[in-house]
């Protein structure tokens, strides 16, 4: 018989083809929907492979019929298939790790190991144990560690993973401490991974919409310094050399040039010295308040923040709300989670009034905090008594707007920008060649 340490031969293999695993599994693109699947493999590993590689999230997976592998052989290949280890790592017995960071990702798929494992009755302390065995990540080990240590001397989850430090985000301990609470540790540990994965992704749809026009704007930037300190100079000296008359235009380009070369510094004071002003104003309650609201209403950039805070304050509140929080602490933490001074200030008054015996719609319609559709939906949810599902659904509608926007901003931007940076570069040649023309056809001075 083939241990799962040993490869198996092909005769093996062939045998074990017609093996049916029934696999509970999440939709990436829903998740709040799973359903179970029957799929046919060699072995659990080839099983949750095969769903991951068709974008499943893999909750569960056991073989139908026949003998019953071990209870922990599902995380084992779980881990095998998220972390798979590195061979550099442990050639000579001591795994090296170049930054001590946890990445979002790491931190969903502890939530949903965690989850798994808890579900399945394993005691916490031997389910991170478990979970740490597969960790790669040096340092997240170290975290996890101090973790077991810290709950093995007497303290709770939460608190533990408040002794972290930044490594894990406090939306993380206020719903494990929630989920201590209530006895819904697992739900609430899948409720992270789904508000993680919303945050990554959206994330990440602004960073992509964003990184193509920045790279060609520092790209073209860069071209123009390189003109202004090293090539217009030597113009300059020509035209210097032959006391040419120089157009309007040419002047300019040369002033520019011995700015950039002669007093580029005061440029950068200038340029730090707001940067800095900015950084103290902002430590300003009111200032920083003032400042976020201003932001909100820049043209263009100012809808897209818009978009992102809705979905941020929907998603959040609704996972919340679905983990048994309370709806004044919900809406606290929801506040934070949207990162902008003034809505969160806004949403403490709406709890306040919520507090009073008013509803959570129309104070936030009141206030006019949050577009007008999102704000008549919640109402529409609070008579209803669906408020977790209509955040749901405005969480999702208003990512789907997101996407809409960034799509047709860089499909905008990415012509804007090149014919604006092809018009300066191309100004500057051209200021620089005006006078050569008109000394080859003598109408120089």
């Amino acid at each position: 018989m083939n241990s799962p340490e040993h490869p198996v031969s092909s005769k093996d293999k062939s045998k074990n083809t017609g093996h049916s695993f029934e696999c509970h599994v999440r939709l990436r693109a829903f998740p709040d929907q799973s359903k179970s699947i029957v799929v046919q493999a060699g072995n659990q590993e080839d099983a949750i492979q095969k769903l991951m590689a068709d974008g499943y999230v893999v909750i569960s997976v056991k073989k139908t019929g026949g003998a019953q592998e071990s209870p922990f052989a599902f995380l084992e290949a779980l881990s095998r298939q998220i972390s798979p280890k590195k061979k550099s790592s442990h050639q000579h017995g001591k795994p090296f790790s170049l930054f001590q960071t946890v990445s979002t990702r790491e931190l969903i798929f502890l939530s949903i190991q965690l989850s798994t494992l808890l579900r399945a009755g394993v005691p916490l302390l031997r389910a991170l144990e478990i979970i740490q065995k597969g960790i790669t990540n040096v340092y997240f080990k170290a975290v996890i560690a101090n973790i077991r240590k810290k709950i093995s001397e007497g303290g709770n989850f939460s608190q533990a993973l408040r002794a972290q430090g930044k490594v894990f985000p406090w939306v993380w301990i206020n719903l494990v401490e929630v989920g201590e609470t209530t006895g819904k540790l697992p739900e609430c540990l899948e409720e992270i991974a789904h508000y993680q994965e919303s945050a990554a992704r959206i994330t990440s749809k602004v960073t992509t919409a964003f990184f193509y026009p920045g790279v060609l704007t520092v790209a073209v930037t860069g071209a123009m310094i390189f003109l202004l300190v090293f090539i217009v100079p030597k113009f300059a000296a020509i035209f210097a050399s032959q006391q040419m008359k120089l157009p309007l235009i040419t002047q300019i380009v040369v002033a520019v040039s011995n700015v950039v070369r002669y007093k580029a510094w005061i440029l950068v004071f200038f340029v730090v010295l707001a940067g800095v002003g900015i950084t103290y104003l902002r430590k300003i309650p009111k200032m920083k308040i003032r400042i976020d609201m201003m932001s909100l209403g820049f043209p263009i950039f100012g809808t897209i923040l818009m978009q992102v805070a809705v979905v941020r304050f929907s998603r959040s509140l609704g996972t919340m709300l679905r983990s048994g929080v309370q709806i004044l602490q919900a809406l606290e933490i929801s506040g934070r989670l949207v990162e902008n001074q003034f809505l969160e200030s806004g949403v403490q008054q709406v709890a306040l009034a919520i507090k009073g015996g008013q509803g959570l719609g129309s104070q936030l319609e009141a206030r006019k905090l949050f577009p007008v559709f999102m704000t008549q939906l919640l109402s529409v949810g609070e008579e209803s008594g669906q408020m977790e599902k209509f955040l749901t659904l405005l969480a999702n509608y208003y990512e789907d707007q997101v996407d809409t926007f960034l799509a047709r901003l860089t499909v905008m931007l990415e012509p804007i920008l090149l014919v604006f940076m092809g018009g300066v570069i191309g100004t500057v040649v051209i200021s620089m060649f005006l006078p050569i023309v008109a000394l080859s056809t003598g109408s120089s001075s």
